[in-house]
């Protein structure tokens, strides 16, 4: 069946069914006008959005509509992460073509059910509207943290480390992978494109051992970089070398002529976290981070003067400024 078929008001019922998990702290959900939700004592909501779009951010071809709905809200929950929130609600809304399968809907619906359940995240509501062209995601989620205990973009000093976690350029060399159709080659790489994971706790923790600048690499570390620079009136000298990649990102690159400095100065879409702490508390902070999250942090580089600019520094020692610009979703 289709859900030019369906109908909506029969869609949304079948979509309440998913969703409809009550909590404690959700007041009014799915089925009124608005949520109504109550934030703890002494804490601050914290909301972001996401856009995903059928032709620009992913094909139905590349992944299970299951995971298609995980990633839709990760998306969104790492941005939590990156300011070290909680998170607890999330909104979704879709504009769908007519003659898309009801049960593609459904099955993307319960990926992403499951991913906010493991989150500890409600689905409080959202909306529907018909798509003349591809199928359309808007994800909204929210959480609290402490009053005043947000980590921003601006809070990098000098002197501070520059940490991140994970990998980098695993998700931008799985995109290439799809495009020139060798991801059955790649596994780890398409992994790291179809199904990133939000680092929630590992946001928490960083947040909690005094990191004082986060963001996520949702642009690639050249852009995300530069914001924390730019908003902290700060500069930055990177390791190139220490730069954390999976071995598999050499070998495709390797394999397939990649560029694999360009793939992780400059490819988007790794969701890990690049974080900045005083360098007394780096070895405390990424210790924390292993105990809560299980993932590697690795420290790659310093914040420096703004007049220092941003620069990489190669096995050598030689200097060279870092790449301008990650992924820019405005470019030609």
């Amino acid at each position: 069946m289709l859900i030019g078929d369906l109908g909506e008001e029969a869609l949304l019922r079948q979509l309440r069914g998913i969703f409809n998990e009550s909590a404690p702290d959700v007041l009014t959900g799915i089925g009124d006008d608005a949520a109504v939700i109550d934030i703890p004592p002494g804490s601050q909501g914290v909301w972001s959005t996401d856009l995903l779009l059928q032709g620009v951010h992913f094909e139905s071809a590349w992944q299970t509509p299951r995971q298609l709905g995980a990633k839709s809200i990760a998306v969104n929950l790492s941005d939590l992460a990156a300011m070290g929130a909680t998170p607890r609600f999330a909104m979704l809304s879709l504009a769908l073509p007519p003659d898309i399968p009801v049960d593609y809907i459904l099955e993307f619906c319960q990926g992403l059910a499951g991913e906010a359940v493991g989150a500890g995240v409600v689905v409080i509501g959202g909306d529907t509207t018909r798509s003349k062209s591809g199928l359309v995601v808007s994800v909204t989620a929210g959480g609290h943290i402490p009053a005043g205990g947000a980590v921003l973009r601006s809070g990098a000093r000098l002197g501070d480390v520059i940490l991140v976690t994970g990998q980098l350029g695993s998700a931008a060399a799985g995109l290439l992978a799809f495009e020139n159709g060798v991801a059955e080659r790649y596994p780890a790489l398409v992994q790291a494109f179809i199904a990133p994971r939000a680092r929630s706790s590992a946001g928490t923790a960083a947040r909690e051992s005094g990191a004082t600048a986060m963001t996520d690499l949702s642009d690639g570390l050249a852009s995300d970089l530069r914001h924390i620079c730019e908003e902290s009136c700060a500069g930055a000298r990177i390791e190139l070398e220490r730069i954390p990649f999976l071995p598999q990102l050499e070998t495709a690159a390797d394999e397939c002529g990649w560029d694999r400095e360009k793939l992780m100065l400059t490819g988007g879409e790794d969701y890990e976290l690049l974080l900045t702490v005083p360098g007394e508390s780096a070895g405390r902070l990424r210790e924390e981070i292993d105990r809560v999250a299980a993932v590697p942090t690795t420290v790659i580089g310093e914040i420096m003067p703004p007049e220092y600019g941003i620069r990489l520094i190669d096995k050598s020692g030689a200097e060279k400024p870092m790449p301008e610009h990650g992924f820019d979703h405005f470019a030609p």
